[in-house]
């Protein structure tokens, strides 16, 4: 009996505990790390798909058993583990993991960061995140050495520079090749009538992160593309787990950064007709009762807005990440705006265990509204803003439609006001043209991959993975027929469309396995690529009517005219890639690609294109022991590789002698417009790199230092022929030139305070660049009107004449002969004449006008920031100031506003001189009606313009505070953050103009002017 009872007790509490152990429960807790809670951690049971991710106080709550096992994971930290007990309350603290153990995308694949042995940078998406931009690259300006990333204009659409370790080409394009989930996709300007930058297409809040590949071994995967480096974006994908939510918004106004010191009435009166006075001329400048600021006139307070909303998860054996956004800007300048609309999906679904298969689409339509932005045209907005007159008005109740404008026979010029004479060069009233004149785009643009995985042995994976990329942008441009730049032509009106289609396949084998110390992973890539594009344009002028703006319309013009394009280029590439690493110590790593193009003749088509990169992990070694307190994970890097660039001059059929349609008379012909040359072929960077990485006091600072050098060989130029052979410009194309760039890279992150309520960071970067032209064709000099390309000097130095001052004597300007002599420009005889400082009013003997020289280099030589974030309590601030340095500017824009003809000036020309008790400033000469050629000196470079571009700019400033722990609860959501923000806050410069980023070939030519931007914004996860 008792034996029975024994075991019936003994089955009754085996059942009790089954019951418990199986019954499920809400098991809730909170993961944080030495600095307080993580938000976005991973809690999954194990060997589930039951998963969620901590909130922004670092709370979670999961299903679980007793006698489960909770797996929490985060990037950068230490994986832990919990098994649930009696308690409903688990709650972790995980410790600093090595960073060296996060995945970093390289070409065509992944590695993890204590594998690379090239050099690569990379960005996380999250510290971008709600910067007011129109495209994510004027983003990544100053997050990483050796990348400078400039806007040289305030345009809204226009397209940002990006420089990756200097230029690597003289004539053929240096912007870098952009990888979109493995999809190389189109960037510049895709057509139409405003300005419109194809990365603005791709919404920054949807990128996950950045990889910029800038060696040879790291850029020669992708080959004959990755002469200017390569920038890789990997975007969001979901998360196995429930669904999350997030809405993020800002809202700001852009400002105009910095005005131009024009003069106010009194003063245009007093220098105008101190202009003609000092020529024996009448006054023209009458009339004190208006004084007009034209700048204001057409530059504005400017609304910025944005909306996001996203969504992502897991649903059975899949993930998926959907978001919307919307955005509207608006330019400082009138008639200048954007709006986008995005939509993005990405779906990852596993079918079994060893297959997998997913979709990722993105949808953007693109609105920019654009206008004239010509540096010397009539009608180019600061060519003419900084002209126009301070005593007229912009709008006259009796004038045309409202404005001030004047009819002179045939054409209509602004008005004159109270003055003698209308303005100089008859400039059109800028405010009418830029109310009534159409230019814009609108792009709707299609990114779409599909890819299959499958796993044929756990060591052993083929993946295969189609791309489209398709933009189809429509323009409009519309001239009104009355005032402006359409006059001439009695109205205009255009449409254009332009289509570019991208397809892409690539195939992909990979093999990763470890055999006890050692790891080999080896690749075999074949890739297909081919691009269409066509466009044509249709429109008319002699318009029946302005009311026919708003499209080309049968019958509406006097005058029709049309144009078209067709062209197309293609692509086959083989890859082989290996790495091997012993014992996490040696690394070595080599790739081989063949890239076959169809942009050259049959024969040169193809070309390989290898790189090979080693490494030695010291700190892994039994020696390195014994400081490892002090330095940590210390690695020595060395590359090399050979990478191309096959957009060059020519177009897509370069090496072909090309003809064209050509009228002559009534008869249509064709004529010959390019000189053929079979020899054309890709442009070729040899690139070689040596690298440490290293940490100190257990990786609280972190270092990285790089020095290359990269060689730049069979650059495409113009290669000169006799006229008499006939070929068309009397040149044909040739590889002929050779560049170098050579630099040092610093880069520091130190993890400066670290405790539960107080952390603080700092990231920075160093680069230093030295740029020389090696050869030219021929080693002729190549001369324009500010630049010279030489043998010697730095790509497009600053070439012209040297000023010495003025003439104290009387007033004329002054400057050096080669031979260091002087000679100075005779105003009133309009020629040159010695100058002898120990007797200055001597101007009897005749001179010969002053001698080209060599200016300064437009390059800057280093450049860096400093990105600095600190978090108290539920409060967050943060900052990136930028420099950059070591170039100079000649400042177009400020020898225009001393024009001597009948225009408004600058400030600057107060400074005049105007006898010789008072010489003035010693640097502005005397005054003198329509002489500019004389007054401000030849039409080239010019020492008296030309500023350091030397610059300390805090480019944002953010201050963030998050909802506390509490009223999270109550509220019902994850995260709550507000935050307010200003960009190109404050710039520290000697550089008299607007902004020293703001130059093309380091010229600053009456540019739209860049903004400074305030912003509130709210991240809210639901």
């Amino acid at each position: 009996m008792r034996l029975k009872i024994k075991w019936i007790y003994t089955l009754l509490l085996a059942m009790v505990m089954q019951f418990s152990f199986a019954q499920e429960k809400t098991v809730s807790g909170v993961v944080s790390d030495a600095s307080g809670p993580i938000p976005g951690a991973n809690v999954v049971v194990k060997g589930t798909k039951n998963g969620v991710q901590t909130d922004f106080d670092g709370k979670y709550a999961i299903k679980a058993k007793v006698g489960d096992v909770l797996v929490i994971t985060f990037v950068g930290m230490q994986d832990a583990t919990a098994k649930v007990g009696a308690s409903n309350t688990i709650n972790v603290k995980l410790q600093g993991g090595n960073t060296l153990d996060e995945v970093v995308v390289v070409g065509y694949g992944t590695q993890k960061k204590r594998e690379i042995t090239g050099s690569i940078s990379q960005i996380k998406g999250e510290s971008i995140k709600g910067l007011v931009t129109q495209s994510f690259d004027q983003q990544l300006a100053g997050r990483a050495a050796g990348v400078q990333i400039t806007q040289n204009s305030g345009l809204i659409g226009s397209t940002p520079r990006i420089r990756i370790r200097g230029i690597n080409s003289i004539n053929s394009s240096t912007y870098p090749l952009i990888v979109v989930d493995g999809l190389p996709v189109q960037t510049g300007d895709l057509g139409g009538y405003a300005a419109n930058n194809a990365l603005a297409d791709i919404n920054p809040n949807d990128i996950e992160s950045f990889e910029i590949l800038k060696d040879g071994a790291a850029s020669a995967i992708y080959g004959s593309r990755a002469s200017n480096g390569v920038i890789l974006i990997t975007t969001k994908k979901g998360k196995e787990g429930k669904t999350n939510f997030s809405y993020n918004t800002y809202t700001g106004i852009a400002q105009v950064a910095d005005y131009l010191d024009l003069l106010g009435t009194d003063d245009f009166i007093t220098i105008n007709n101190e202009k003609r006075s000092n020529r024996s001329q009448s006054a023209l400048a009458i009339g004190n009762t208006v004084n007009t600021d034209w700048q204001k006139a057409v530059l504005r307070n400017a609304l910025q807005m944005e909306h996001n909303f996203n969504l992502s998860g897991g649903l059975g054996n899949g993930t998926y990440y959907a978001s919307v956004g919307y955005s509207k800007q608006e330019g400082i300048i009138l008639a200048n705006d954007l709006e986008r609309y995005n939509a993005k999906f990405n779906v990852d679904q596993k079918i079994g265990k060893n297959v997998k298969v997913g979709t990722s689409v993105t949808l953007s339509r693109t609105g920019t509204n654009g206008l004239n932005t010509g540096t010397n045209s009539l009608s180019g907005a600061m060519f003419n803003v900084i002209r126009q007159l301070p005593n007229t008005t912009v709008y006259d109740p009796a004038g045309p439609q409202g404005y001030n404008v004047a009819i002179q026979g045939a054409n209509t010029i602004v008005g004159r006001g109270q003055n003698a004479a209308f303005i100089a060069n008859n400039l059109p009233n800028i405010r009418y043209v830029l109310d009534k004149n159409i230019q814009n785009t609108l792009t709707n643009r299609l990114l779409a991959n599909a890819f299959g995985e499958v796993a044929i042995k756990p060591w052993l994976n083929f993946r295969t993975q189609v791309s489209f990329d398709q933009s189809n942008a429509s323009g409009l441009r519309f001239w009104d027929p009355f005032h402006g730049d359409g006059v001439s032509t009695k109205g205009r009106v255009e449409n254009s469309t332009d289509i570019s289609q991208t397809y892409n396949w690539q195939n992909v084998l990979s093999f990763n396995k470890d055999f006890d110390k050692h790891s080999v992973a080896v690749s075999a890539v074949n890739e297909y690529q081919k691009t269409d594009i066509n466009g044509y344009i249709g429109g008319g002028t002699d318009l029946a009517d302005e009311f026919f703006s708003k499209n080309v319309i049968t019958g509406s013009y006097g005058t029709p005219f049309s144009s078209g394009y067709k062209s197309n280029n293609a692509i086959v590439s083989y890859l082989g890639k290996a790495s091997y690493n012993f014992d996490k110590r040696y690394f070595i790593q080599a790739s081989l690609r063949q890239d076959l193009m169809s942009k050259f003749a049959p024969e040169l088509r193809s070309e390989v294109f290898p790189g090979v990169s080693m490494g030695w992990t010291a700190s892994n070694e039994k020696f390195f022991e014994k400081i490892n307190t002090y330095v940590n994970d210390f690695k020595v890097r060395a590359s090399w590789g050979k990478t191309g660039n096959f957009n060059v001059l020519g177009g897509d059929f370069p090496y072909l002698g090309t003809y064209r349609p050509r009228k002559y008379g009534d008869y249509n012909g064709i004529a010959f417009t390019n000189m053929e040359n079979t020899n054309l072929t890709w442009e070729v960077i040899e690139k070689r790199n040596i690298g440490v990485d290293f940490g100190l006091l257990n990786n609280k600072v972190k270092f990285v230092i790089d020095y290359y050098q990269n060689d730049a060989d069979k650059l495409v130029e113009r290669f000169q022929t006799p006229m008499s052979l006939g070929v068309p410009n009397n040149q044909y194309t040739a590889n002929v030139g050779n560049i170098r760039n050579s630099g040092w890279e610093f880069g520091v992150d130190f993890n400066v305070i670290n405790k539960e309520n107080l952390s603080f960071d700092v990231n920075a970067n160093l680069s230093f660049n030295k740029n020389e032209v090696i050869s030219l064709s021929k080693g002729v000099d190549q001369i324009s009107t500010y630049n010279i390309i030489r043998e010697g000097l730095p790509l497009n130095s600053l070439y012209g004449v040297k000023y010495w001052g003025v003439n104290a004597s009387n007033g004329n300007p002054v400057y050096y002969k080669n031979d260091g002599s002087l000679v100075q420009g005779n105003i009133a005889t309009n020629n040159y004449r010695v100058f002898d400082p120990s007797n200055p009013s001597d101007i009897s003997r005749a001179a010969t006008s002053p001698d080209l020289m060599e200016l300064g280099n437009t390059l800057p030589t280093y450049f860096g920031a400093v990105d600095l974030k600190l978090k108290y309590h539920n409060f967050d601030f943060g900052t990136l100031v930028r420099f950059s340095g070591g170039n100079k500017i000649m400042n177009v824009t400020r020898l225009e506003m001393l024009s001597q003809n009948f225009n408004n000036n600058s400030t600057e020309i107060l400074g005049r001189w105007q006898s010789a008790v008072n010489p003035g400033d010693g640097w502005t000469p005397r005054l003198w009606s329509a002489a500019d050629p004389i007054v401000n000196g030849p039409t080239t470079a010019n020492s008296r313009f030309i500023e350091s571009g030397d610059f300390v700019k805090f480019d944002n400033i953010t201050i963030g505070y998050n909802l506390p722990a509490n009223l999270i609860e109550k509220l019902n959501i994850k995260s709550f953050r507000f935050y307010i923000q200003a960009q190109n806050a404050i710039i520290i410069t000697k550089y008299s103009g607007q902004d020293p980023e703001m130059e093309i070939g380091g010229v600053d030519y009456n540019v739209v002017p860049r903004s400074r931007v305030f912003s509130v914004g709210l991240n809210v996860g639901l």
